[in-house]
């Protein structure tokens, strides 16, 4: 789990004691938005004072000549950051030679050319697993207790509810995760007090799931069939565009929770809107196959489906965590240190 204590003493160490490594250009490319997201009450500020390198704050507007003018060695940026030109890195003859994202994937910024190149690439990695976890707890309890249908009937139609209501505890259910990597293991630990009994569908050594006391799924089918409530959290590959299709979905026991907090276009959109037609489960939705969700949307009036827009990630007053954290990756790089969450190029394929 995130220590943020830990986080906290570190950045205070740097606002009394200036690092004594050579003088680097560094380069902030950050929306406001981004800005004070990552990095609110004047902390890069101080960081960057005590720091005693040469640096910039840009807005991505200002990206192209910012690069050209100020040829930096490391560069920070966000959502909003344009494409990186692979001249501008130092095996092209550029000066850049490190690159830290602050969220997550940066396909949008950069291709697999600039890692093969030799760029040095981290983003945040495990840093926003637990905020992504508290998040799908709350897809799990929202369509075990119904609230888009009840929510909906309180504000549209005043209906109170009847004396038998069909809404269901989390409680010793039967949970099972496509997918096992750092959110789902941080959902496991929040899990605990609800004391389920908890599958997995992945491909992760037998040792971690052990050390979860977590079982493997016999197969994605059996997965399907045997869960109270089904999270999906593969990442989305060639191999799994649409693979929750018509029939894994029907598998779901009648009255289960279909849970989605991985990636949209995973799941085929046009089967889980048939499905979820009928009734016969309920679904909680943080991504899609568009995003925006368009407005005509059936998913937007079913009342088994419970909606939010794809914010699942660190929250308002959490996204300085990652920012913190990201500032001291520049710290591992400057004193020469393996960096966290370093994305090579195997990882970058993978990634959404």
């Amino acid at each position: 789990m995130v220590e943020f204590s830990s986080i906290y003493r570190r950045i205070d160490l740097l606002e009394t004691h200036q690092m004594s490594t050579t003088a680097k250009k560094i380069l902030f490319v950050l929306s406001p938005f981004e800005r004070a997201h990552f990095f609110p009450d004047l902390f890069l500020d101080t960081w960057l004072e005590a720091s005693g390198h040469d640096y910039r704050i840009i807005e991505p507007g200002d990206f192209e000549q910012a690069m050209n003018a100020f040829h930096p060695e490391i560069l920070v940026g966000g959502w909003d950051m344009p494409a990186l030109p692979l001249e501008a890195m130092e095996s092209n003859g550029g000066t850049l030679r490190y690159f830290c994202f602050l969220p997550g994937s940066s396909k949008k910024q950069i291709s697999e050319k600039h890692l093969e190149a030799g760029l040095l690439h981290s983003n945040w990695g495990t840093w926003g697993a637990p905020y992504v976890a508290e998040c799908a707890l709350l897809l799990m309890l929202s369509a075990q207790r119904r609230v888009a249908r009840w929510s909906y009937q309180l504000r549209e139609t005043g209906q109170w509810r009847e004396r038998a209501t069909d809404n269901r505890s989390l409680f010793g259910k039967r949970v099972g995760l496509r997918g096992f990597g750092a959110i789902a293991q941080s959902l496991v630990e929040l899990l605990q007090p609800f004391h389920p009994e908890i599958t997995a569908d992945s491909s992760v050594p037998d040792d971690l799931l052990a050390r979860y006391k977590v079982k493997r799924a016999e197969s994605t089918e059996a997965l399907f069939a045997e869960s109270d409530v089904l999270v999906e959290l593969k990442p989305l590959t060639v191999n799994t565009r649409k693979s929750v299709d018509e029939r894994l979905l029907r598998l779901l026991p009648e009255g289960a929770s279909f849970i989605n907090i991985g990636r949209g276009q995973v799941v085929d959109e046009a089967a889980l809107i048939r499905v979820a037609r009928e009734g016969r489960i309920q679904i909680a939705l943080d991504v899609f196959e568009q995003e925006p969700l368009p407005k005509e949307s059936p998913l937007r009036t079913l009342p088994n489906v419970f909606l939010l827009p794809h914010m699942g990630g660190a929250t308002g007053d959490r996204g300085m965590d990652c920012g913190r954290r990201a500032l001291g990756n520049v710290e591992r790089y400057i004193a020469g240190k393996p960096l966290e969450n370093l994305v090579d190029l195997e990882q970058f394929k993978r990634s959404t």
